[in-house]
């Protein structure tokens, strides 16, 4: 009866607070609704103006390579496709490409799994349902043409059937498009339909599917072409189905306020980011085809770095952050083409986002290396040792309470203000300072008004606010 008494009140202060936002008379169509929804700083969708601040990315950590290619099965030119999370187990998709030079329709390439408990250190589990050259002992899925660019994923519809619990797309143009697949299991793999379900398009890369939980759609990003044929700029398309069968006709990214592409976008790695689903992220290697390789022994020309980028609609893509995410460093072999692929798919450990990158493409070394990003700290609004602050956009208020994602110098600080519509204080913290996932900031009667929220910085940054991060 108590629970009941308090679920009753619980509805009852939501529609008071409901009723406060319409008759106020600041709630406009446009007002962005705030405080239980976590919103990363990856862009402008909540700041109005700034001072002596600014939007910054922040470069992942290295920590490390987590998987090499050196089995028969597997080889130079191998490279990752997805990882995802199944029951406290990391799992990975990738490629196998055994000594096969440019023979992308090879049906010696292999679709393998491998297994991570900590997301840093990979074993390969024993799937032995198919052999390679006599060997059955392997981790291998799949063995044929459609291995090119097979990546799988677990998917979280739940009105996914029992034996389509894994799916993925695969195929090149030569086979007509991208096929279907579904699994029970992530190792036995069959076609959903016997015709393609997505034609149009080159797709002669990584093609990414996943099931976008926010939308309620699945998600299908892949390769095309501006320009006719195999000439012009490598681009990445999208098409949403609800069915997987059914797919919409693919559209080309499009970035607002961006020069017209000269940049060759040459894999997606698209996905959402945790807890912030209503985000998707991309991290496109983008290949710079014109440069030599500054190495000896270097198989292509070409150089690559990748750049991080994010949408709200799937279709119309942010890019904020302009330049590398990350460039190659100091080892030889990153200065080579076809370099930092990402794999679609963050993984969270502790506090940590962990992301995954195929490096050191076609020679012996090349591998999966992990980068981490703290939670939800891919960028942040930052001023320096003078100062500056941000305000945002007009606001309509959820909660009295919201939570703040932020780091300061030892001399630094954020302060917080909540204003109404007409520029009065409802409320204002002290001088905050430390560095924090999760900084729950309380505001007595705000919840129900509309108004903007001003933030101060010494030193700081301010990487995401709204609902609790940790």
């Amino acid at each position: 009866m108590k629970t009941n008494q308090m679920n009753a009140e619980r509805a009852l202060n939501e529609t008071v607070r409901e009723e406060r936002m319409r008759t106020d008379g600041c709630r406009t169509a446009d007002m962005i609704t705030f405080g239980k929804r976590i919103e990363p700083l990856v862009d402008n969708y909540l700041i109005a103006k700034t001072e002596n601040a600014a939007l910054t990315i922040n470069r992942p950590v290295c920590r490390g390579k987590v998987l090499g290619f050196d089995l028969p099965w597997e080889d130079k030119g191998s490279l990752g496709m997805t990882v995802f999370e199944d029951n406290g187990t990391v799992k990975m998709f990738y490629r196998g490409f055994p000594g096969l030079g440019n023979s992308d329709l090879s049906e010696k390439q292999t679709a393998c799994i491998a297994y991570s408990g900590d997301g840093l250190h990979f074993t390969r589990p024993a799937v032995n349902e198919i052999s390679y050259g006599g060997i059955t002992e392997n981790n291998i899925v799949r063995m044929d043409g459609f291995c090119h660019n097979f990546g799988g994923f677990l998917d979280p519809n739940p009105a996914a059937k029992p034996d389509e619990k894994y799916k993925a797309v695969a195929g090149l143009e030569h086979f007509g498009g991208l096929y279907a697949f579904g699994s029970p299991d992530g190792i036995h793999w069959h076609k959903l339909c016997e015709e393609p379900v997505v034609t149009k398009g080159l797709f002669d890369s990584m093609n990414i599917s996943f099931y976008d939980k926010n939308a309620g759609v699945y998600r299908c990003y892949s390769r095309y072409w501006l320009g006719k044929g195999y000439t012009g700029y490598r681009a990445i398309q999208s098409c949403t189905s609800e069915d997987f069968i059914h797919w919409t006709e693919p559209v080309g990214n499009e970035y607002p306020g961006m020069p017209e592409i000269s940049e060759h976008f040459y894999t997606n790695a698209a996905n959402v980011i945790p807890g912030a689903e209503h985000i998707l992220v991309s991290v496109p290697m983008r290949y710079n085809e014109s440069r030599p390789a500054i190495v000896e022994g270097a198989t292509s020309k070409g150089v690559s770095d990748c750049t991080f980028m994010t949408s709200r609609d799937g279709v119309h893509w942010d890019r904020t952050f302009p330049e590398a995410w990350i460039a190659p460093g100091l080892h030889s072999h990153e200065w080579t083409h076809r370099n930092f692929i990402f794999l679609s798919g963050i993984i969270e450990r502790g506090n940590d986002f962990l992301m995954y990158t195929m490096q050191n493409y076609v020679w012996d070394d090349d591998g999966i290396w992990c980068y981490s990003v703290t939670r939800y700290r891919f960028a942040s609004v930052y001023a320096g040792y003078y100062g500056g602050s941000f305000e945002t956009k007009p606001l309509a208020f959820e909660t009295d309470t919201f939570f703040l994602n932020y780091s300061t110098a030892a001399f630094g600080y954020v302060k917080v203000t909540v204003l109404d519509a007409d520029g009065s204080i409802l409320g204002q913290t002290d001088e905050i300072y430390g560095n924090e996932l999760s900084r729950e900031l309380h505001f007595d009667g705000i919840a129900g008004k509309c108004g903007t929220i001003r933030f101060e910085l010494k030193d700081a940054h301010v990487y995401a606010l709204g609902g609790k991060m940790a």
